[in-house]
This record gives C-alpha cells, sequence and structure tokens, in this order.
C-alpha cells in the first residue's frame, strides 16, 4: 500500500509514464492503458470497482450502440449508390472534392468516421482512376472532412462521447447538440473550402501505387520457367517444395494464356509453365539455382504487367494482423491472396515478406484468388482500397420500416423527448429484430480493445483528479499562461491538446487533459461548457500526422503519401480549423462561469 501523501505523485508518475509509452509508439494503446490502470489497482490506489464502473460508463456503451447502428445501416444500405447521384457528373476534380467533403462531413456528424472512410476509399479511387486524378488529390480530403464533420454533433466522434464520459464521472454537466452545432458547421464549411480551392493545389500528385506496381513490374515479381523434362512436372505446388520457401513465394502462374491467382498448394505443376515469385530477389536466385527444371525466363511474358491485378488494402487499427507476420495469420488460407508487396510509411518494404511484422496503416499490395472478396468482405481486419463492396440497392419492406422509425427516432431525441440512449437501443433492437444484424456481425464490430482503452481512461482520468495529482499539474500550467490572461490560458489549453493528438489518440489527449481542465475550472471559476468545447475541437485537430486519427492511417497508405505530404497540407489546415474554432467559441462563450 502507498501512504496516501504519496499517492497524487505516484499517479502522476503512472500517467506520465502513458503518454511516453504512447509516444514511443512501441506497444498497443490496450496495453498500455490496462496495464497503467492495473499498476494502481495493485498498489491499492484505484479500487477494483471503480475500475470496473468505469466500463458501465453510459457514454461509453453509447459509443457501441452507435458503432452498431452504423453498421446496420453501412451493411444494409447502399451509401455509395446514393452519394454517386449526389455527386452527379463531377468531371472537375475540385468540384467533385467540394461535393465529396459536403457528403462526407454530413454523414460523419451522425455516423462513426471510421466505416465511412472504408466504404468511400475504393470509390473515390475508382473516381480517380476513371478521371485520371491521382488518388493523393482526393483521399486526404476524405479523411480531413469526416474528422471535421464529426464535430457537428455530440455523437459524430468518439471523443466527444469519451469527453462527456468524463464530465459525467465528474458530477458535471454533459455538453449537448447544440454546444457542438454552430462551431462543429463553421469549422466544417472552411475546410470544405479550402479542401476543394488552395488545398487540392497544395496536395500532392503522386503516382498512384498500382501505377507503380504495373510500370515496375520487374521490381515486384520475378519471372522463371519449368522445362517440359523436369522432376516437379505433374507434381503439386507442395509436392514440388514450392509452398513453404524461405523469404520468397510463389504468387502466380501463367500457363499459355491462362493465368493462375493466388496458386493452391494442390495445382499440379506442367511443363513450360511461367512461375511468378515474390519477396527477396537474392532468395529467388537461389531457388533457380539450386532447383532442376526451373531457369530464368529466355523470353519473357511481361505482357503480365497489363493483366496482373493488383488489389490494394489496409491494416486498420485494432486489426488482429497487427504486430505478426503473415505466415502467423495464414494470410494466403485466411483470405485466398498472396502478398506481393508491404508498403510503409510511403516506402515499400525489402527483405523477406514473411518475417515482416504487420503494423497499422500497412498498405498490402496482393494477387487474389476468386474467394478474396467474399473472405474480405466478412474480414474487419482488412481494408480493400481497389473494389467497391456490392449492396442490394433494393428498398425493401423491412428496410422501409427501419428508415421510418430511425428517422422519428432521431427527432425525439433531438426535440429531447428521449435520450439519445434510448434512441440508440430502439434502433439497434429494431435492426435485430428486422433480422438486418445478427448476433455474428455484433460479435465482429464489438471491438475489445477500444473497449479497454475507453474503460482504462474514464478511470485513470477520475483517479487522476481524486488523487490531486490533476492540482499538481494545473497550478504550474496556470503559472505558465496566467500572465497572457484569461485568453491566453484557454488557448494553451488548446494548444495543449492539440500537440498531445498529433502524436497520440485523440482520446488519450482527451483523457491526459480532461483532469487538467476540470481543475483549472475549479481553481478559476472558467464556464465549463467553453473549456470542454476547447478539448473536444483540440482533440480532433488530427491533421498534421498519419498516425494522428486512424482515418489518416487508412489514406495514408492508397494515397502513396509522404509525412511531409501531411506536413504541408495539415499546417495550413489546422491553423484554419483552430482559428476559426477558438473565434466561434470565445465569441459564443462566457469566460467565467
Amino acid at each position: 500500500m502507498i501512504d496516501p501523501a504519496w499517492e497524487k505523485y505516484v499517479v502522476l508518475a503512472d500517467l506520465a509514464l502513458v503518454v511516453t509509452l504512447l509516444i514511443w509508439d512501441k506497444f498497443k494503446s490496450t496495453y498500455v492503458f490496462f496495464t497503467a490502470a492495473f499498476v494502481l489497482i495493485l498498489l491499492g490506489i484505484l479500487p477494483v470497482s471503480e475500475f470496473l464502473g468505469g466500463f458501465a460508463n453510459q457514454s461509453i456503451i453509447t459509443i457501441f450502440l452507435l458503432i452498431f447502428v452504423t453498421a446496420v445501416i453501412r451493411d444494409n444500405f447502399d451509401l455509395v449508390g446514393l452519394l454517386d447521384r449526389f455527386f452527379g457528373k463531377s468531371d472537375s476534380p475540385s468540384g467533385f472534392v467540394f461535393k465529396l467533403t459536403t457528403a462526407v462531413a454530413g454523414m460523419s456528424s451522425v455516423m462513426n468516421n471510421t466505416p465511412i472512410v472504408a466504404i468511400l476509399m475504393p470509390y473515390v479511387y475508382q473516381w480517380g482512376k476513371k478521371h485520371r486524378v491521382s488518388p493523393s488529390k482526393l483521399l486526404i480530403p476524405l479523411s480531413f472532412a469526416a474528422i471535421t464533420g464529426g464535430m457537428i454533433t455530440v455523437i459524430g466522434t468518439s471523443t466527444n462521447l469519451v469527453l462527456n464520459g468524463f464530465i459525467s464521472n465528474s458530477g458535471g454537466e454533459t455538453l449537448s447538440y447544440l454546444h457542438f452545432v454552430i462551431p462543429g458547421v463553421l469549422v466544417s464549411l472552411a475546410g470544405i473550402v479550402f479542401l476543394s480551392t488552395v488545398g487540392y493545389r497544395i496536395l500532392p500528385d503522386s503516382v498512384s501505387v498500382t501505377e507503380q506496381v504495373q510500370s515496375n513490374i520487374r521490381e515486384y515479381l520475378v519471372e522463371t520457367r519449368v522445362l517440359p523434362g523436369a522432376d516437379m512436372v505433374g507434381k503439386s505446388i507442395s509436392e514440388a517444395n514450392l509452398r513453404n520457401l524461405d523469404g520468397v513465394f510463389l504468387a502466380q502462374i501463367l500457363r499459355g494464356q491462362h493465368l493462375i491467382k493466388s496458386v493452391d498448394p494442390d495445382e499440379v505443376i506442367q511443363g513450360n509453365d511461367r512461375l511468378y515469385f515474390a519477396g527477396d530477389t537474392k532468395e529467388v536466385i537461389e531457388l533457380v539455382k539450386n532447383r532442376d527444371g526451373l531457369e530464368w525466363a529466355k523470353t519473357e511474358r511481361f505482357s503480365l504487367g497489363t493483366e496482373l491485378d493488383v488489389v490494394e488494402a489496409v491494416i486498420p487499427a485494432n486489426s488482429i494482423l497487427e504486430n505478426k507476420t503473415l505466415k502467423d495469420v495464414t494470410f494466403r488460407e485466411r483470405y485466398d491472396a498472396a502478398v506481393v508487396a508491404i508498403h510503409r510509411n510511403g516506402e515499400r518494404l525489402s527483405g523477406k515478406l514473411g518475417q515482416v511484422k504487420l503494423a497499422t496503416g500497412d498498405l498490402l499490395l496482393l494477387t487474389t484468388g476468386k474467394q478474396f472478396k467474399r473472405l474480405s468482405e466478412k474480414d474487419k481486419n482488412i481494408y480493400v482500397v481497389s473494389f467497391i463492396s456490392t449492396i442490394d440497392r433494393t428498398l425493401t419492406g423491412k428496410k422501409k420500416v427501419f428508415l421510418a422509425l430511425t428517422v422519428t427516432l432521431i427527432a425525439l431525441v433531438f426535440s429531447g423527448v428521449i435520450s439519445l440512449f434510448s434512441g440508440l437501443v430502439l434502433m439497434l433492437g429494431t435492426g435485430v429484430g428486422l433480422r438486418m444484424i445478427n448476433q455474428d456481425k455484433i460479435k465482429k464490430h464489438a471491438n475489445l480493445d477500444l473497449l479497454v482503452i475507453l474503460g482504462s481512461a474514464i478511470t485513470l482520468g477520475g483517479v487522476f483528479i481524486s488523487s490531486g495529482a490533476a492540482e499538481l499539474v494545473a497550478r504550474p500550467f496556470i503559472d505558465l499562461f496566467q500572465p497572457m490572461g484569461v485568453y491566453g490560458l484557454i488557448i494553451g489549453l488548446y494548444l495543449l491538446t492539440f500537440m498531445l493528438t498529433s502524436f497520440v489518440t485523440n482520446v488519450a489527449a482527451v483523457s491526459i487533459v480532461f483532469p487538467l481542465a476540470f481543475q483549472i475550472i475549479a481553481d478559476l471559476n472558467l464556464n465549463p461548457p467553453l473549456v470542454y468545447l476547447v478539448i473536444a475541437f483540440g482533440a480532433s485537430a488530427a491533421f498534421i500526422t498519419p498516425v494522428s486519427y486512424q482515418t489518416n492511417l487508412m489514406v495514408y497508405g492508397p494515397g502513396n503519401y509522404k509525412m511531409r505530404d501531411f506536413f504541408k497540407i495539415g499546417i495550413p489546415f489546422t491553423v484554419l480549423y483552430s482559428v476559426t474554432s477558438l473565434i466561434v467559441l470565445l465569441m459564443t462563450y462566457s469566460i467565467h462561469g
């Protein structure tokens, strides 16, 4: 047990370690938050009942209800088709960006923004391909619009709901829709205009990764030929020991004019087959040198370059693929696809692909078999960029019932007749009752990592305040910024939140800054809604780095962006977003409560 007089110092050290580990980014956020809470439980500072109570916070449950309701809408309604009609015949790239960002901001205000970006990435990618516009001109606007649109309502982003969870936990009055709508709409409008005018010109015009593969296919695949009389002729891939090679794998076979993708281990080798290997080129050289009946193709058939259907897929946050190798997850069997290359931070990874530990944001270039589309659509651990999922457009009876009830419930929520929580429970119940979502799909979308992070964060924030650690930090912070006046203090709080959210998750930024803000409000009698909204908008100012927000990471690889691209567009966008939100908030709310 820790002496009560030392508790606040231990809690402060614990929080400092959390921040350090999150910035270091060597451990999953789930482990960092849970371990930090567990340490305080072991030291007797955090009661187990209080820790478990954090997971029952209504704001956290609301986040998951919103995720499930979003899944009902996404899986049953043709959102892409609806938006396609809205976009119309947009031949002008800047005009398309204007319509795209407007639609995305509107959708993100009431739906979880991660699935919106996941749904629209393939559509945006294909529109760019059709109109000869680089994905790099379109994908950052998609992500930024989703982030700003999320600030229009309290449910637009999980960050706002997490903040409300902290406020509720501390006994304060939570923020409502009216608090967000005016500043949220104005920052969204400013962002839309910027992205479709000045911002569009700033964005890079990069060659897409797929185009790079097609134009430099010899860097990705090595072509060999099977001699007609070779011992391997008539044997399966497994029997010829071509299945589990070290640092290299058989990506596909060209047999005459027939291309065999994602080669099955039982595929029988024939004479004159062209075998295409991906991976470490040195290992392919050793393979040809030591394997009788296999030779370098004397007449290259790299007309295959036009036939090589490379599918791009992104690894999202909290994917089970994260920190595992392709062999660990039996990737080829799981998805009926072979990985040709892995791109990370805008660069292609070299060496043995089978030994690479996958990371969030990695872009996988795949050659796929017949089952890939079906398998990938049912999986939340990769987001496919290269093709659009098809949804039945027919407005069936049950879809009409769900829509009518949803519109009614939304009206009741906004009018204050029922709570948001009750409205979401009824929407989800309707979806389940109409069999628009089942138990398996709910399990698929139930993110245990997110639950652990949110529950642990809420608990740590409460201990940070109750132990007195927040007061320890608040006093030097006030002393530093108070000479600039109360406005300087408010701006300082915003900048602190913004800096944290640029390098750790926005939920982590809110978790760290809220206790400090709570103490400052108590010490200086500041207006709580103003201070909390400043934190909310600061935590969502995630535009300067790709790691600052999940949707940024999702578009990072497919857009073939470099870190400098985010700096170049993110800095002016952040200045515009910050100035707009701070001016609106300071003009709308009085400083003192």
